[in-house]
């Protein structure tokens, strides 16, 4: 393949010579390499990393020219695989190009709460977070310490701040982008409603090449509690919290989220997340005290009171599966203040420490301003587990979750793996012990919705993110060991999962709702029965995909199936 001339950056082609083609196997991974590399076809003829602006526009008037396609890689981390492409199209990994920061001195405040930040699309989450706590700034991001604000941006930025202060796309207010032809355009809401709308939420990476973002973020000092109350605190609060699996503590907290969920009437400041991570996992990056020996020694007591000696033997050391609480609270008003009401709903968690003693391993409280706490919540890992995976990720509009039963069917679709039951009572061979063995989850359980919430009511903000009526997102990964048998584990589970979660007769979801940063099967968006998943309904698809037809007349950003239709205005 001919390379693009006056390119200073590194380029990596996919049919070089011995040593060309293992530096491109080499940069060609990314997050869903492991699963859809062959059945996505992730090998694109050309990977090219632009050292700057000059070689991202000399890449899109390469590719405009001689008809090739181009997928955008910041971060990599798209569930299916669509930051990659095949056949003769190419790769641009920004990975490294975009990386600034900086604090803008505006002369149009945006008031004392709040600042203007320029991020660069390559600053993964955990850099942009360290950032603004330097600079004692927060904002709302999701919890992968290794995404990039790129594709983070557009496909919404889900996290744990979501119902305090709605999604990170929320604050995006300018997004500096290369278009298709190669003009480098700041798009705005007030300069060009359409097509900010579309970026922001719609069909990521096929508008143009993003290299930065301007973001309207929160001062942590106009956050901070002013009176205390029962026991002292003032707020910010939170708990993050580490039980050994156990289903009767899986279904205490799922419940507080399902009531959570049902109660329309929750004040803003309420964020609330359940995770569940499998044997194996290394826990002392979310709870660095276990570094400690002494700690280390007191939570392996714990584990000794808790489990069966042969269970424990089967361990050698290893971690058992965990449950992990992620509780905040922060006043959003002058008029919060922790009072009772507030204490009442931590001591929901708290107070399990009665009822499990040798399961409660850590309640960490936390009192601290946000620009600090945010970062409680990442997850500071590539990734979950190194192994292929079957993913689902499920959203709801549903106030009548426990009413309807749906904590005790994803409490037991979740013990089906986690129970170490099927390891004890079982033999090898067996349907229980194979799973159990060859089987990991990774599940995370979060409630977004409510009257109240930000991530509801920033829903005519002049962005296009789906299902902003959600209550509750939930993402049941599971990982696999490589081969046929043990996908074939996962693909069943995961196929009872989608029978049970979604449906007329479902306790969770009557609709089968889906997220652009979470997607799973089929991933044609240029297929009916696949975009009415993740899209509301037809008129806004059309309107989608009449910005997508102005932005890319030429199908240069149209690189993989997983993009909304280009419709010409007469075609709709």
């Amino acid at each position: 393949m001919a390379r693009i001339q006056d390119f200073d950056g590194m380029q990596y082609c996919r049919d070089g010579t011995a040593a060309e083609k293992q530096d491109y196997a080499y940069f060609n991974q990314q997050y869903a390499t492991s699963t859809y590399e062959i059945d996505h076809n992730m090998c694109p003829n050309l990977i090219v990393q632009p050292k700057r602006d000059e070689d991202v526009i000399q890449t899109v008037n390469w590719a405009r020219d001689n008809k090739v396609a181009i997928a955008i890689k910041s971060g990599g981390h798209q569930y299916s695989g669509a930051s990659s492409t095949s056949g003769k199209n190419i790769q641009v990994d920004l990975s490294n190009t975009y990386k600034d920061l900086m604090v803008l001195d505006t002369q149009d405040p945006t008031g004392q709460d709040k600042a203007l930040v320029y991020v660069g699309v390559s600053n993964q989450i955990k850099d942009f977070n360290a950032y603004l706590k330097h600079n004692q700034l927060f904002v709302p991001t999701g919890q992968c310490a290794y995404v990039c604000v790129g594709g983070h941006g557009q496909t919404g930025g889900y996290g744990q701040l979501g119902r305090s202060f709605g999604l990170f796309g929320d604050h995006i207010r300018i997004i500096r982008m290369v278009c298709h032809d190669g003009i480098i355009r700041d798009i705005s809401k007030s300069k060009d409603p359409e097509l900010f709308y579309a970026i922001l939420g719609g069909s990521p990476g096929n508008f143009g090449i993003i290299t930065h973002y301007i973001v309207e973020v929160y001062q942590a000092k106009s956050y901070l509690g002013t009176v205390s109350g029962p026991n002292g605190f003032k707020g910010p609060h939170g708990i993050k919290g580490l039980w050994i699996y156990s289903p009767e503590i899986l279904k205490s907290l799922l419940t507080a989220v399902a009531q959570m969920a049902d109660d329309s009437n929750v004040p803003r400041g309420f964020d609330l997340c359940v995770s569940l991570l499998s044997i194996d996992f290394p826990i002392t990056i979310l709870f660095p005290t276990l570094k400690n020996a002494g700690e280390w020694e007191r939570i392996q007591d714990k584990i000794k009171g808790a489990l069966a000696d042969q269970f424990l033997e089967w361990l050698n050391g290893s971690f058992p599966a965990v449950i992990v609480l992620y509780a905040q609270w922060c006043p959003t008003s002058k008029d919060d203040k922790y009072d009772e009401t507030v204490d009442e709903w931590f001591n929901k968690f708290r107070n399990l420490k009665g009822f499990f003693k040798n399961e409660t391993l850590i309640i960490h409280e936390l009192e601290e301003d946000m620009s600090q706490m945010t970062g409680r919540w990442i997850f500071p890992k590539q990734r979950e587990f190194d192994l292929p995976y079957v993913k689902r990720t499920y959203s709801t509009n549903s106030r009548t979750l426990e009413k309807d039963g749906w904590v005790d069917d994803v409490v037991g679709r979740i013990d089906l793996i986690y129970n170490p039951h099927h390891f004890l009572h079982s033999n090898p061979g067996d349907k229980e012990y194979e799973v159990f063995t060859h089987c990991k989850l990774s599940v995370q359980i979060q409630c977004y919705g409510g009257e109240n919430s930000r991530f509801y009511l920033n829903k005519d903000n002049g962005t296009s993110y789906s299902w902003r009526d959600s209550s509750v997102v939930q993402t049941l990964d599971c990982f696999h060991d490589p081969g046929v048998k043990y996908k074939q584990y996962a693909e069943r589970w995961q196929a009872k999962n989608d029978s049970i979660m979604v449906g007329p007769s479902s306790s969770f979801s009557k609709q089968d709702r889906r997220l652009l940063w979470g997607s799973y099967g089929d991933w044609d968006l240029g297929k009916r029965e696949i975009w009415e998943y993740y899209y509301e309904d037809a008129d806004k698809y059309q309107k989608l995909g009449k910005a997508r037809d102005k932005a890319d007349p030429n199908g240069t950003f149209t690189a993989n199936p997983f993009a909304v239709l280009a419709f010409a205005t007469s075609d709709v």
